[in-house]
């Protein structure tokens, strides 16, 4: 599982090096979000939100005029709640999750610039646990989960420009296309894509000519 995280990372961000060198060129930014994710499982009958975490690196490219590209490395929690309280209480999935985001900002020169953003994200399962047991969600009878997550990001937010500094704070919607997790027992069968919103803010730092 380790080198398979490590490609994953390594091969998406080796790519956006190589936007990178021709985008210092203009003015972008590089920093670190994170914040809350409110998740569930679609698909999947009578279950509750779960909160978790998510966090990581975010950069922000330059492609000409109210254009960007925002690739992004994050760490993210996903899943979902039993609605009963019982010693198995729900799943919690773990990705590594690389964002590739195409950014719209605002023109108007101001300390404030709003922004909305859109695109694809892949996830590599790190972990998966059920609430209640010592093993993985795949050493359960019944639960099988997708090592690999595909989906859409949909979202916006605001940065604020402090000197060489620039704050951000925003919202997103992650909708999973790909199924991730199965339950099977003699009367159910079910199976479920990831859903999450999430709240953040971050920091970073400018770069590249303005």
């Amino acid at each position: 599982m380790t080198s398979q995280y490590t490609r994953f990372i390594g091969i998406p961000f080796a790519l956006i090096s190589l936007i990178a060198q021709g985008a210092f060129a203009q003015s972008g930014h590089i920093g670190v979000i994170g914040g809350a994710t409110f998740s569930t499982l679609n698909g999947l009958n009578s279950v509750d939100q779960r909160t978790g975490t998510i966090g990581g690196l975010s950069l922000v490219l330059p492609l000409g005029g109210s254009v960007s590209l925002q690739p992004e490395a994050l760490f993210v929690t996903k899943g979902a709640k039993s609605p009963v309280s019982s010693s198995s209480n729900g799943v919690m999935l773990k990705y590594a999750e690389v964002p590739v985001l195409l950014r719209f900002s605002s023109t108007k020169a101001s300390v404030i610039v709003p922004h909305v953003y859109v695109g694809p994200y892949f996830g590599l399962q790190i972990d998966c646990t059920v609430q209640g047991s010592s093993g993985s969600c795949n050493d359960l009878p019944g639960i099988s989960t997708k090592s690999v997550d595909v989906g859409g990001i949909a979202g916006g937010g605001i940065d604020l420009n402090v000197g060489g500094l620039v704050l951000t704070a925003g919202a997103r919607y992650d909708f999973g296309v790909s199924k991730v997790v199965e339950f099977k027992t003699s009367s159910v069968r079910e199976a479920a894509k990831n859903g999450a919103f999430a709240l953040y803010a971050g920091v970073s730092v400018g770069f590249g000519k303005k």
